[in-house]
């Protein structure tokens, strides 16, 4: 028996992200992330709508006319949320944390991958790996999903991004949807890891930032503390130049991620704590669109 304190939650994340949920029932969700097939079924010439990626060259250059190449597509999907709880994520300047709006984006993604009879999976994370539930279907275990990301304790404070990246690239065997959900507050030099993630799945990275993070407001001295290291010191808010370089800072920390997105092909979500999911998954589902359909 669920207790009733689950269900409900459960029941508040449904209504509250219900206009996502159904978006990504209604079609977009399958056509965004269409399978690019598991087994090989023959060559034959290009058709005009057909998607350019599937074009043979060598085959094309032998014959003189564009070929591609056919494959049996995938009948269902499969989706993981690797998701950062590490101590960065349960700061929240405003009516939420960070993590708080974080979980309210996996278990929506998880309840519209039940809703299209898909496999989901959630990988929680530090600095290590701490819980892993595979991908599998069917309503309790979407429950179960859920449960977890709103109720497991991390062990851990600190951040490694390399840990999930390696143990997903090991322990998924067939080609998946990952949405990577962390602040980035510490990114390190994960870029071979994301190449290969990005290479063997539809890897998406999911930035969760609180607006504070930005920019401080003008309260004089304060202290602050790093949530992962312990690490105390004392900012002036009122030194506008050094606000200005906390500003700086996180704008160089944006820009090399999406540096990092654009290079491997990734795309990139942008969540703000306390602001609505839907809004911005909706957006990428829509430049998605726009890009199978050729347009910019």
């Amino acid at each position: 028996m669920l207790p009733k304190e689950l269900l409900k939650e459960v029941r508040r994340i449904e209504i509250k992200t219900r206009h996502l949920v159904d978006s990504l029932y209604s079609g977009s969700y399958r056509s965004v992330f269409k399978g690019r097939g598991i087994e090989f079924a023959g060559i034959r010439e290009y058709y005009r709508g057909d998607d350019f990626r599937a074009i043979d060259w060598k085959v094309s250059a032998r014959t003189g006319n564009l070929h591609v190449r056919e494959h049996i597509e995938e009948r269902e999907l499969q989706v993981v949320v690797a998701l950062d709880l590490s101590a960065s994520m349960a700061f929240g300047s405003g009516s939420r944390e960070k993590r708080e709006s974080a979980v309210e984006f996996a278990a929506a993604i998880t309840l519209a991958a039940e809703r299209n009879n898909d496999r989901a999976g959630i990988c929680l994370f530090t600095d290590k790996v701490e819980k892993f539930l595979p991908p599998a279907k069917g309503r309790t275990h979407v429950l179960r999903l859920i449960r977890e990301l709103l109720y497991y304790i991390p062990q851990s404070r600190d951040t490694d991004l390399k840990a999930p990246l390696d143990y997903l690239n090991m322990t998924l065997s067939r080609r998946s949807v990952v949405f990577l959900v962390t602040d980035a507050l510490r990114i390190g030099n994960i870029e071979r890891e994301l190449k290969i993630a990005a290479a063997r799945h539809d890897l998406i990275l999911v930035l969760v930032r609180d607006p504070r993070e930005r920019m401080l407001p003008d309260v004089g001295l304060i202290e602050v503390a790093d949530p992962e290291t312990g690490a105390e010191m004392v900012l002036d808010t009122s030194d506008l130049a050094a606000m200005q370089e906390l500003t700086d800072r996180q704008n160089r920390i944006d820009q090399q991620l999406i540096r990092v997105c654009r290079n491997f092909g990734m795309d990139l979500i942008a969540l703000t704590a306390g602001e609505s999911v839907v809004k911005p998954v909706c957006q990428l589902f829509a430049a998605r669109e726009l890009r199978m359909t050729g347009h910019k």
